[in-house]
């Protein structure tokens, strides 16, 4: 049996709107669209929304180990989180899933730190197996 692809849906923790992006597809998936910011640069990145999956697509030169601002493209407003990342001390982003939960990832360019968490597991695997076919190859979430 092949390894599960879980495609983690997004939205602004701020407006609530998607951060889904149907027009660029990564790793066979919508990916997630946001403004980023790096040192005085600034433009749009499309990041891999395949939990493992680090591909991304920007307008601007990344440069590894630099901290990156990632921000709604619709309310505008910076995304933040609480807590510091455990490899490299840089800010931890977070992201609203659209079915309840955050996915947490790490600020710094080229750290592939990240992870998901979910205040209510009993409803959300509830929900999960309830609405996304449990055991399907490819599962969105």
């Amino acid at each position: 049996m092949g390894k599960h692809l879980i495609s983690l849906k997004v939205k602004c923790p701020n407006c609530k709107k998607s951060l889904m992006d149907y027009t660029q597809y990564l790793n066979g998936k919508p990916s997630i669209k946001v403004h980023i910011g790096v040192g005085k640069s600034k433009g749009v990145i499309n990041l891999c929304s395949t939990y493992g999956c680090y591909e991304k697509v920007s307008n601007i030169d990344l440069i590894e180990g630099e901290i990156a601002r990632l921000s709604c493209p619709h309310c505008k407003k910076e995304f933040s989180g609480t807590s510091l990342c455990d490899d490299c001390d840089a800010p931890i982003i977070d992201f609203n899933l659209e079915k309840g939960g955050k996915v947490h990832v790490c600020s710094r360019i080229g750290c592939k730190k990240h992870f998901v968490s979910f205040e209510d597991i009993y409803d959300t695997l509830s929900n999960f197996y309830a609405n996304y076919n449990y055991g399907a190859r490819d599962i969105d979430f």
